[in-house]
C-alpha cells in the first residue's frame, strides 16, 4: 500500500493538480476544500502527510493548523504548507507554527514528491525511533551496533532533508562527510575519530533547517538582512545537536565549520587552534565541495581553479596543515572523480518532448498566440500534454465563479473575500502558463491586503477582461486539439 495524503485547498485546480501528481507516484489522495472539512475528516482518518493551502476561504491555513495541534489524535500528523507566496516572513511564520515544510505553487512535481517523501520518511523514522527507546532494556542497550546503525540511518535521513531544501546542492552533506573523514584518516586520526568527524560532517549544515528556502535558494546576492539570516545557521545546528549527550562532539561542525584561521570567520571569530581541530577539517572539506558542485550562483569550477583557491587561503581561511592534505587528496583524483556527479538529461525544448505529431505542435503554438507560456505549463504538468489539457479545461471550468467572486466581493467591499479569490487565480494563472494575468493578480492581492480600494476598482475590471481573453484563446486551442 502507498502512503496516504490529505490535500486541502478550496481551488480545484490546485486539488487536481496535486492529486494528479500524487497518484502518478503510488500515493492515495484525499482532497479537501477547506480547513473546516479537514478539521472534521481527522477525526476518523489518520494520512501519512497532510498538505495545506494558506490562504482559503473560511478559517485560514495557520488557524486549520493551530486547531489540529490542539487535539491529541491529530496533532502529530506531519503537515506542509501549500501557498503561491514568496516571501520569506510567510514560510517562517509557517514553519514557526508547526509546519514540516513548505511548498510553492504552482507545483514543481519532483520538488512536491521529494518533500513530501522526505517528511513522510523523516516523521516515521522519529516515530520508530520513540517506540525504540520507550521499549528500551538493558539487552537492547548492550547491541550497541544496532543502535549505531539505526542512528547512522535517522542521521542520513535528517541530512537528505537539509540538502533537499536547496535544489543546488543534493549530497553536499554526504560528501563533506567523506571528504572530512579521508582528511582525518590521512591526519591520523583513529577509526573511531574518523566515523566522528564523519557524522559531524553530515549534520554540519543541520541548522539550515530553520532558514527560509526562499532565501537559501535565492539565485541573485543576498541583502545584509538575508545574509544575517544566513549566518545563524552554525548557532542554530548547535542547539539542535548539543544536547545529544552519546555524541557530545556531535555540534562542534555545526557550530564552527565557518570560522576562519585568520579569525574573520564566524560565529564567534575564533581564530587558528582556538578553532575545534574537527571543524578546521570540515571548512576544508566543505569549501572544497562548495567550489566542485553546482550553486544558483556558479557551475561546477575546474579542478585547477580550486587548487589555487585552497592554496590562497592556507594560513587565512584554512589550517594549512588540512589544506595540504586536502590538496594532496585533489592532486591525486587525476579524472577530477571527487565532485558532485551530475546525470545527463535531455535538452529538448519541453514543447518539442511533448509533441506526438503535427496536431500537438500546432495546439501548444495557439496557446502561446493566446498568451501562454506553454513551457512554463507543461513543466507543472510533468511534461504531460493530457495531464496539461486537463489543467486547461480546469481554468475554464472555474473561470465564471472567479468572476463572479470577485464581482460580489468587491461590490460588498469585502477585500478579504476579494483577497482569497485573487490569490486563488494568481497561482491557477501561473500554473498553466498565463504569467501576465498571474502577475496582475498578484498585484490586485497585494492592493487587497493593503486596502487600497482604488488601485483595485481601477485594474479589476482590466483583470476580468484579461482573463475572458485568455479563457477564449484556450476554448479555440482547445477544440481544435480535440476534434
Amino acid at each position: 500500500m502507498g502512503y496516504w495524503a490529505a490535500v486541502v485547498d478550496d481551488d480545484a485546480s490546485n486539488l487536481k493538480a496535486a492529486d494528479r501528481i500524487l497518484s502518478f507516484h503510488g500515493y492515495n489522495v484525499d482532497c479537501l476544500g477547506s480547513g473546516e472539512e479537514l478539521l472534521e475528516y481527522v477525526k476518523d482518518n489518520t494520512p501519512d502527510v497532510i498538505l495545506l493551502d494558506l490562504h482559503m476561504e473560511g478559517i485560514d491555513g495557520f488557524e486549520t493548523l493551530l486547531r489540529l495541534k490542539k487535539e491529541k489524535y491529530c496533532r502529530d500528523i506531519p503537515v506542509i504548507f501549500l501557498t503561491a507566496d514568496s516571501d520569506a516572513d510567510t514560510e517562517t511564520r509557517a514553519l514557526l507554527a508547526g509546519a514540516m515544510d513548505f511548498v510553492a505553487k504552482p507545483f514543481v512535481p519532483s520538488v512536491l514528491i521529494m518533500r513530501v517523501r522526505n517528511t513522510i520518511e523523516l516523521m516515521r523514522l522519529q516515530n520508530d525511533l520513540k517506540k525504540e527507546v520507550r521499549s528500551m532494556t538493558k539487552e537492547i542497550i548492550r547491541e550497541h551496533k544496532k543502535n549505531e546503525r539505526l542512528s547512522l540511518q535517522i542521521v542520513k535521513t535528517l541530512t537528505g532533508t537539509i540538502d533537499a531544501k536547496d535544489r543546488y546542492t543534493k549530497g553536499h552533506s554526504s560528501r563533506v562527510a567523506e571528504y572530512s573523514r579521508e582528511i582525518a584518516r590521512r591526519a591520523g586520526y583513529s577509526e573511531r575519530a574518523q566515523e566522528e568527524i564523519y557524522m559531524m560532517g553530515l549534520l554540519h549544515d543541520v541548522g539550515k533547517i530553520g532558514i527560509p528556502d526562499t532565501i537559501i535558494n535565492k539565485k541573485s546576492g543576498l541583502d545584509q538582512d538575508e545574509y544575517n539570516i544566513i549566518k545563524t545557521h552554525p548557532t542554530v545546528g548547535f542547539e539542535i545537536l548539543r544536547n545529544i549527550t552519546e555524541m557530545p562532539k556531535l555540534a562542534i561542525g555545526a557550530r564552527w565549520h565557518h570560522e576562519r584561521y585568520d579569525g574573520r570567520g564566524y560565529p564567534d571569530g575564533l581564530k587558528g587552534k582556538e578553532i575545534p581541530e574537527e571543524a578546521r577539517i570540515i571548512a576544508v572539506a566543505d569549501a572544497y565541495d562548495a567550489m566542485s558542485s553546482r550553486r544558483s550562483y556558479h557551475d561546477v569550477f575546474a579542478q585547477t581553479y580550486i587548487v589555487e583557491e585552497i592554496k590562497k587561503g592556507k594560513g587565512t581561511q584554512f589550517d594549512p596543515d588540512f589544506a595540504d592534505i586536502m590538496l594532496t587528496v585533489i592532486s591525486e583524483d587525476k579524472k577530477y572523480t571527487m565532485r558532485e556527479q551530475i546525470s545527463e538529461e535531455k535538452t529538448e525544448d519541453v514543447k518539442e518532448e511533448a509533441v506526438a505529431g503535427e496536431n500537438v505542435f500546432g495546439f501548444l503554438a495557439m496557446l502561446e498566440t493566446g498568451g501562454l507560456n506553454t513551457a512554463i505549463g507543461m513543466k507543472y504538468c510533468m511534461n504531460d500534454i493530457d495531464f496539461y489539457v486537463e489543467m486547461l479545461d480546469e481554468f475554464v471550468q472555474m473561470a465564471d465563479e472567479r468572476i463572479d467572486k470577485l464581482t460580489l466581493s468587491l461590490e460588498n467591499r469585502d477585500l478579504e473575500k476579494y483577497r482569497i479569490t485573487v490569490h486563488s487565480l494568481k497561482s491557477a494563472s501561473r500554473t498553466i502558463g498565463a504569467e501576465k494575468l498571474s502577475k496582475d493578480a498578484k498585484a490586485l492581492e497585494d492592493a487587497a491586503k493593503n486596502g487600497d480600494i482604488g488601485f483595485i476598482l481601477s485594474h479589476n475590471d482590466d483583470l476580468i477582461d484579461e482573463l475572458k481573453s485568455i479563457v477564449s484563446g484556450i476554448l479555440m486551442s482547445t477544440s481544435m486539439y480535440k476534434q
